[in-house]
């Protein structure tokens, strides 16, 4: 079936992540055993109610503090939360501008949150003098916190197939995360799991048959 729509996970697909790097800074500026004081006071789940958009920053950060092992302020808890998100590469904007000029759709899913998605706009801004990512690049973004849907729920692939009005064999899914990947797969979607650590703009136009 020929792809006329194409889905783009955020991280570690249009951007580079290295996941370790948080936990790092979060047992650094928190203490080694703060996961242990999130689990006794029932909010281990904190990190995924926030990507759901189910608490606020202000609770986020709130929560975070209070399983301080040490005193810690609200900006070292953002720049250790922050910590993972590197950067983007110009070719990944040429690929999408491209892509754009040949007539695919194009649209991102991502499981973010308001603290990493200010990161990435501010980024966006000041190094590669972007200012309208959502709007220039894409028919429609859709992020985790702001539609309280998350992947690999295949809750979260039908709402974006309903509310872009996408027929689903159409409709290419590209994430880093093989479950992720699963979860679109059950809704139908085509899709594809890119390898981490390897550049979206040269592996994606062979697989679209582009040169």
């Amino acid at each position: 079936m020929e792809i006329k729509n194409i889905i783009f996970d955020l991280g570690n697909v249009l951007i580079d992540l290295d996941l370790e790097r948080t936990d790092r800074e979060l047992e650094r500026v928190l203490g080694k055993n703060f996961k242990d004081k999130l689990r006794d006071r029932g909010s281990e789940k904190v990190f995924e109610a926030f990507e759901l958009g189910q608490i606020s920053e202000a609770k986020f950060l709130s929560i975070l503090s209070r399983a301080s092992e040490k005193p810690v302020t609200e900006l070292e808890i953002i720049a250790a939360w922050n910590a993972m998100l590197i950067g983007f590469e110009p070719i990944r904007f040429m690929l999408i501008e491209t892509l754009e000029s040949l007539g695919y759709q194009m649209f991102v899913l991502s499981n973010t949150n308001q603290i990493h998605l200010r990161w990435v706009y501010q980024r966006l801004q000041y190094k590669h003098r972007i200012k309208d990512f959502d709007q220039r690049f894409f028919i429609k973004t859709y992020y985790s916190h702001l539609i309280h849907l998350r992947k690999p729920s295949i809750d979260i692939y039908k709402f974006v197939l309903s509310d872009a009005n996408l027929l689903a064999s159409e409709t290419l899914f590209i994430d880093d995360n093989a479950d992720n990947i699963r979860g679109a797969a059950a809704a139908g979607l085509q899709t594809f799991l890119h390898p981490i650590g390897v550049e979206i703009g040269t592996t994606l136009p062979p697989l679209l048959g582009l040169r």
